[in-house]
């Protein structure tokens, strides 16, 4: 296992004070956002917005100053800092300036506050739904011109970096990339008699909640599986396996039988069959015994791994009709409206974070996935799948895996939607299909309202 920094390292990154301002204290609720991506920016193509102030040490103050936002905190955001130290290390022209602001909604809501501002980092750290939507705006930089002989896009494992390309060209480079493996307690399986795997389909999975419910351990009722309903990302994946999803390009599909299908499992699981439950921590939950099964994520395994006091064991998501996995995670865009030299500048902090040891250090570091071929074929990251097979199928389960569809990705209202209603479901046992049909009126008005652009930009 890859170890965490010495505490003179944790010294030496030294997060600034300015860095952990931005953490938790940017909010913006969904109308706020969607009015500052309704429109585009309308700048002109050769427009330069202002660099955000921060802090430069003395000894980079001759260097080209280059502005990093990013969500990650605690030890990811060590991780991040203990490579751009390197990178201030391996050259002597560039100061990279990481400033956090805590979770991926937050660099959101602030990025699009910036560009209202005109004034823009250089760097943005953007989830999987988040980028997609900088990108209908204009607001990213294309980076397929500046890849070359050294550094290509086949640097980057194929599956992702297509997620981040749109009619021919890269705007969002993988960074901390992700899919949602089952984990389950392997000694509560052994216990009950369950066998040593994973469920093969959502119906196996019921299957053995049924034949676990009524089981005690340490004096404790265990539950199958505790629920997150903070989270729409797990029903996306089991929207897919049931034959349903949210959406074919714009055309919604919230309340196809098999999205309804895949939803009212849940609702069966949990008030019918009485076998999970909503959890305010569902990984706690797991950890501490209370419930026998987790879907999290690929990058929660670091930590599962080092808090977890028995035997567990990893599997692909349940299959039903046919697969469900999503990919989710995070990943690195330039923003169009900084100056040449800032973008080019910018360019080389992307270049180092995707190569070499800096990103096999950030993939043993963090526990998320390679998404290089540098660090895929990495030493390093082959001994860590040998000690620990879990880690081994997170890398094989990304080939079923598939990124989110169109309107999760490019509508800021569907996961709060989204949400709303599987938190409804999961706590108070709502009807399914009236709470999806719901969700699809609610979204009419915004997918109208981000239609011609993404006809224009994505189609067209």
């Amino acid at each position: 296992m890859h170890p965490r920094p010495h505490r003179r390292d944790r010294a030496r990154s030294g997060l600034t004070r300015r860095q952990l301002l931005g953490a938790g204290l940017v909010a913006a609720t969904t109308p706020a956002l969607a009015a500052c991506f309704n429109g585009g920016t309308g700048a002109a193509e050769d427009t330069v917005y202002g660099q955000p102030s921060g802090d430069i040490p003395d000894e980079f103050r001759d260097r080209q100053r280059v502005v990093l936002w990013s969500n990650w905190t605690s030890h990811n955001a060590e991780v991040l800092q203990r490579n751009i130290d390197a990178f201030h290390e391996a050259q002597a022209d560039i100061f990279c300036e990481i400033q956090i602001f805590e979770g991926y909604d937050n660099v959101e809501s602030k990025l699009a506050a910036s560009l209202q501002a005109k004034q823009v980092p250089d760097i943005s750290v953007l989830s999987d739904v988040v980028w997609n939507r900088f990108y209908l705006n204009e607001a990213l930089e294309p980076l397929t011109g500046y890849f070359d002989e050294s550094f290509g896009t086949d640097a980057f494992h194929e599956k992702f970096i297509a997620e981040g390309t749109v009619k021919d060209d890269v705007w969002w480079v993988p960074f901390g990339r992700s899919t949602p493996l089952f984990y389950f307690n392997r000694d509560i399986f052994a216990d009950v008699g369950l066998p040593d795997r994973a469920p093969e389909t959502y119906e196996e999975y019921r299957d053995w909640g049924i034949e676990l419910k009524g089981y005690r351990r340490n004096s404790t009722d265990v539950a199958m599986r505790a629920y997150s309903g903070t989270d729409d990302w797990y029903f996306q994946g089991s929207s897919w396996a049931f034959g349903g999803g949210y959406s074919d390009g714009l055309d919604m599909l919230f309340t196809s039988e098999e999205t309804i299908a895949a939803l009212e499992y849940d609702r069966a699981f949990i008030h019918d069959d009485g076998l999970g439950y909503l959890a305010a921590d569902p990984t706690g939950d797991f950890i501490s015994g209370a419930a026998a099964t987790l879907l999290q994520s690929t990058g929660s395994l670091t930590g599962i791994d080092e808090a977890a006091e028995f035997e567990y064991g990893c599997g692909f998501l349940p299959e039903q009709a046919t697969t469900g996995v999503p990919t989710g995670g995070g990943g690195l865009s330039i923003l169009r409206y900084a100056s040449d030299e800032r973008k080019q500048a910018a360019w080389e902090v992307l270049k180092f974070l995707s190569t070499g040891a800096a990103s096999v250090d950030w993939t043993l570091g963090t526990g998320y996935l390679p998404t290089t071929r540098a660090a895929l074929e990495s030493d390093e990251v082959r001994q860590k799948a040998d000690e620990n097979p879990n880690y081994q199928v997170a890398i094989d389960q990304l080939e079923i895996a598939q990124g989110p569809d169109v309107v999760r990705r490019y509508v800021p209202e569907c996961v709060p939607e989204a949400n709303g209603v599987i938190q409804a479901v999961y706590s108070g046992g709502n009807d399914p299909e009236s709470a999806l049909t719901a969700m699809q009126s609610n979204l009419e008005a915004a997918i109208d309202r981000i239609r011609s652009q993404y006809e224009e930009r994505v189609e067209g």
